[in-house]
């Protein structure tokens, strides 16, 4: 396989610290934006990048939380930084991805790259509770409690994530014994959210929709081409993506190698670990309000 092709250095409104609303409003008929939470840049592109471009094309908003820079993690065999840059480059590398699936807001925790199983529980959950209290969203999708594949960073932020929406649920809850809501609090969530989802793997080989009623399997194959892009912007991590997708996707004709690869590259998968079941199909529902 030939090297990945060169992406030029995308462009867009991206508010890193602060909210970028296009147009200066939210879109029409989706009061509640989507949160994600995650470890390292690329995690994004990886695991959600499909799902959040579709939702942002229909007039979604969305959010990222990435709780670490990156310092630590591999290059390829020809490197593209020094070691000592790879956090900040990681950084840059980082925006570029969310302007290109559409991400309006980053917020980098700065935490240290292969510590965040030591990290202060409390500061790092009110960190993550803050972002929620301030963007309200209507989904929070982080890692499940196995980290995908075991990684100490990502089954930390499973774990914070999971303490911080249990924590901002609860105090959006009536108070009975108070005469209802606390003064000053937010309504309660409805039947319509909010909603913690974990990323999840293809099952059966990604070839086949999951049985299960929580698990959401989004259709992502009319975004597959914004996703191999915004996995294109991780230029320090290009050997992990053609090791991930080389035999599945042509990076020169933009496109799956066969129709079985497109089965398995097209959908994204999420299980639904709090909230109420959305009314709708969990392959349109999932990000929406």
């Amino acid at each position: 396989m030939r090297g990945l092709p060169p992406l030029p250095r995308p462009r867009g409104g991206l508010a890193v610290g602060s909210v970028c609303w296009r147009n200066g409003r939210r879109a029409p008929g989706h009061a509640r934006p989507s949160l994600l939470v995650f470890a390292h840049p690329d995690d994004e592109a990886f695991l959600t990048a499909g799902t959040v471009a579709r939702h942002v094309s229909a007039g979604g908003e969305a959010a990222l939380i990435c709780a670490t820079r990156g310092e630590r993690g591999s290059q390829p065999p020809d490197p593209v930084c020094l070691p000592s840059e790879l956090g900040k480059v990681r950084t840059a590398e980082l925006e570029d991805a969310c302007r290109v699936i559409g991400v309006s807001r980053l917020v980098q925790l700065g935490y240290p790259d292969g510590g965040l199983a030591d990290v202060d529980v409390e500061e790092a959950v009110g960190a993550i509770a803050r972002e929620m209290r301030r963007w309200r969203p209507g989904a929070v999708v982080t890692f499940g409690p196995d980290g995908v594949y075991g990684h100490p960073d990502h089954v930390a932020v499973s774990l914070l994530t999971t303490a911080a929406f249990d924590r901002v649920s609860g105090e959006d809850r009536p108070r009975p014994d108070r005469g209802g809501s606390r003064s000053g609090a937010r309504e309660a969530p409805d039947a319509t959210g909010p909603r913690l989802w974990y990323v999840s793997l293809p099952p059966y080989g990604g070839r086949r929709r999951p049985s299960d009623r929580k698990v959401a399997a989004i259709d992502i194959l009319p975004h597959l081409e914004t996703k191999m892009r915004a996995l294109l912007c991780h230029r320090t991590q290009r050997h992990n993506v053609e090791r991930a997708f080389g035999g599945l996707y042509d990076f020169e004709r933009r496109r799956p190698v066969d129709d079985e690869a497109a089965a398995v590259l097209g959908r994204e998968y999420f299980r639904l670990a709090r909230g109420p079941l959305p009314r709708l199909p969990l392959e349109e529902s999932l990000l929406d309000p």
